[in-house]
Order: C-alpha cells, then sequence, then structure tokens
C-alpha cells in the first residue's frame, strides 16, 4: 500500500472524460483526491458519466490549446498534479484531419506545458504518450524506452512523438517536474471507439451474433497485439505521480505483455462471449511483414513496482460484462 497522500489533493484530468481519462478519475476518486476534469465536452456514454462518477468530480468546459484560460485553471484552482490525457486519439481521424490532429496534441502538450511552468501551484505533470510513438515494427524483440521513433503510416503516431518529446524537454531545460507514459492498445469498459479491434469485436458479437464476424479490410489479421487492460493504465499513472520526485524527466513504458495476433484475440473475445469460437474475417491485404510491437517494462517494474494485475481473459470477461449492461445506452 502506497504511503502517499492523496486525500484532498487537487488534481486536474484533462481529456478525463475520455475512456482512459475516466478510469483514472475513478481511481484518483478512491484514493480520495478532489479531482477536476478538463474537457471540451462530456458524452453521455462517457464512463464517467455511466459509472456515476461524473458527480464525483468538477467539470471544466475548454480547450487545451487556450493558454491564458489553462493558466488561470490551474492557479484559481491550485491545481497540484496535472494529468494530460486530452488528445485526439483516433488513428483513421488523424489521417483525415491531419492538422486538427496535430495541433490537439502537439499544440495542445505545449500549451499545457507552459502553464504548468508558469503556474505557482502546479507541483507535478504525468503526460500520456503512447507507444505509436516509435512507429511501425516489425520485430517481436521488447523496445525499450530508448529506441527512437521509426516512419508510421498515420499522423496520430507523429504527433504523438512531437508532444512526447516536448515534455522531456521542458521537464530538462525547466527542471520541471514532468514524466511521461507510453501504453500501448489499452481495453477495457467505457471504450466507444470502435474502430479498435476489441470494441470492434464486441459490436460485430452483441448486433449480429449469428451473422459473420468480419473485420474488413483493415489487416490480414496476423499482427501482433499485447494488450493493457484500462484498470491496469489508470494504476500506471497513479504509480507515476507517486514517484514523481524521484523519476522526472523520465520515459516509462506500460503493457500487458502477453502477444496475440488480431485474429487470436478476436476468436478470444468471441469465445468469452458466449463461449463459440467463430472464425474471424480478415480480408486486408497481406502483409508483405508482420507488424509486432511490444514494449519493454523492465524499467516500470523496477523504479515503479508497477506489473499488469489483470490477464486477457480476465479483462476481457469484465469489458464484455460491461458492454452487455450498458449497450443501450452506447
Amino acid at each position: 500500500m502506497s504511503k502517499y497522500n492523496w486525500k484532498d489533493r487537487n488534481c486536474l484530468v484533462t481529456g478525463g472524460a475520455g475512456f482512459g481519462g475516466s478510469h483514472l478519475c475513478e481511481q484518483l476518486l478512491d484514493r480520495g483526491a478532489r479531482v477536476y476534469v478538463l474537457d471540451r465536452y462530456m458524452l453521455n456514454n462517457s464512463y464517467l458519466v455511466l459509472s456515476g462518477n461524473s458527480k464525483r468530480i468538477q467539470f471544466i468546459r475548454g480547450d487545451i490549446r487556450d493558454l491564458d484560460f489553462i493558466k488561470l485553471t490551474f492557479d484559481k484552482l491550485e491545481i497540484e498534479t496535472v494529468f494530460h490525457l486530452a488528445a485526439q486519439p483516433i488513428v483513421p481521424i488523424s489521417n483525415q484531419h491531419p492538422f486538427e490532429t496535430l495541433s490537439v496534441n502537439a499544440l495542445g502538450t505545449y500549451s499545457i506545458l507552459e502553464a504548468v511552468r508558469t503556474s505557482g501551484a502546479v507541483k507535478g505533470l504525468i503526460f500520456a504518450s503512447s507507444g505509436a510513438y516509435y512507429g511501425t515494427t516489425t520485430t517481436p524483440d521488447k523496445i525499450k524506452e530508448t529506441a527512437p521513433p521509426l516512419p508510421t503510416s498515420n499522423i496520430y503516431a507523429t504527433s504523438k512523438v512531437a508532444a512526447d518529446v516536448a515534455v522531456q524537454t521542458y521537464a530538462r531545460v525547466y527542471n520541471m517536474s514532468a514524466a511521461v507514459c507510453r501504453f500501448i492498445n489499452t481495453y477495457g469498459p467505457g471504450d466507444t471507439n470502435f474502430s479498435r479491434i476489441i470494441p470492434w469485436a464486441v459490436k460485430n458479437l452483441i448486433t449480429d451474433p449469428e451473422g459473420p464476424y468480419d473485420f474488413g479490410s483493415r489487416s490480414d489479421g496476423t499482427g501482433l497485439f499485447d494488450c493493457l487492460y484500462i484498470a491496469d493504465m489508470a494504476n500506471a499513472y497513479i504509480k507515476m505521480a507517486e514517484n514523481l520526485d524521484k523519476i522526472s524527466g523520465e520515459v516509462f513504458n506500460f503493457c500487458g505483455d502477453q502477444l496475440h495476433s488480431a485474429r487470436e484475440l478476436t476468436e478470444l473475445v468471441s469465445e468469452c462471449f458466449d463461449g463459440r469460437k467463430r472464425d474471424a474475417i480478415f480480408s486486408g491485404q497481406k502483409a508483405k511483414k508482420q507488424t509486432i510491437k511490444r514494449l519493454d517494462t523492465t524499467k516500470a517494474q523496477q523504479l515503479l513496482d508497477w506489473t499488469p494485475q489483470t490477464t486477457l481473459e480476465q479483462g476481457l470477461k469484465s469489458t464484455l460484462a460491461w458492454y452487455r449492461q450498458y449497450w443501450d445506452r452506447l
């Protein structure tokens, strides 16, 4: 049990009405923190709303690119810890709207950094980066935090690289207390981004359980996935904040440490749904090389005492139970 005192600590979560932010808010609230959420909107199907936690936080409507507003918010509310999760996170949209994605993900992060740098209240910043930082990878070797970005096929990854590097630079140049988390393929209750493979599978199963288990032309189904349950992701943010005094300027990887092909993953979702192992249909062009992304979490284990606590099967069963309960409201 951590000795860190969260009780009545003023915490602000940008993007807190989103998937990951909602779960982080839940864990902060359960630890006694005073939680403020800064977001452009809060949808009625947000996990934050459906869990009832929206009644336990203070919601602030705003845009992270509005620097003066962010500065005023930090100082007026005497925010001590900032968790910066706000982003345009959907990969297909990033290629359709590249400037908006770069504006929100990169320039928005600079705005948060400037507000933290000039604030008299904020003591620390935790930034949500992404495993997309590393680009398109095809090796089964675990990727360490020191690995450079590789070429990629989407603007989302580029925007995350820019923001990720900016946080590290601010920490170094301005002696700012800040650190970076890189996550990969998070899933769990509350994810309404149905372009992601697990929500896509769930939607197929719930809406047409007897129909074709079809995943379209997104891939050939051979790419290897490492999935991280959302509660383990939220716990990683907490661990980062609790140890920020000794890890400032550092980057940490977080993943579930279990590799499955897209086909194997969707078949496991089907089995957890009703015991049936449906044959998934992937009609994408055959890949010249199998895409693989597996992060090395040794640093998080050693310095943060963090390991994933949820097996893939446990996480999928919990996720499916949530979708079944709230499907009519999604």
